[in-house]
């Protein structure tokens, strides 16, 4: 069943993102139609605040390439060190993740206070958006049990 195969999905991801991710399903310039997120309320809130999307390296890197990279490989953007500004909320190593198929993108980042995701973590990473990105293509709603297990993860949800 998709949705329950969805359900595990979100919460592999949960589980490998242990300071936080940002999964944003099938964008439609900047805009996914699902977003999900477990950063911390204040990174959140000031990258909201601060307009951060604009010149964000993961962001950037997600529209721009496929498959996976390490944040420490991003460049830093001229206008401000976002990647630092992450590392003092909390969150110094990190993944992108990027998919397209089908004509549609998704991006995923994800974070750990710990170390650097070894490769074999950063491609099972790709396989779980690679197989959430292709359940998630054609479904305009999720299921009830998804959003069931969004909220007991506290992982917070919007639709476009």
């Amino acid at each position: 069943m998709p949705a329950r195969r969805i359900g595990e999905l979100v919460e592999l991801l949960y589980l490998a993102g242990t300071a936080g991710f940002a999964v944003g399903l099938h964008l439609t310039f900047t805009t996914p139609r699902y977003m999900l997120q477990t950063y911390p309320a204040a990174w959140r809130n000031h990258y909201a605040r601060e307009g951060l999307l604009l010149i964000d390296p993961t962001v950037h890197w997600g529209l721009a390439n496929t498959g996976w990279t390490r944040w420490s490989a991003l460049p830093v953007p001229p206008q401000r060190d976002i990647l630092s500004e992450a590392t003092a909320h909390g969150m110094p190593y990190g993944i992108t993740v990027a998919t397209l198929a089908r004509g549609s993108r998704s991006i995923a980042s994800l974070s750990r206070a710990d170390r650097e995701y070894s490769d074999a973590e950063a491609d099972g990473v790709r396989g779980l958006m690679d197989e959430l990105h292709d359940l998630t293509f054609s479904i305009h709603t999720l299921p009830a049990p998804v959003d069931s297990l969004l909220r007991r993860l506290s992982i917070l949800f919007s639709q476009s």
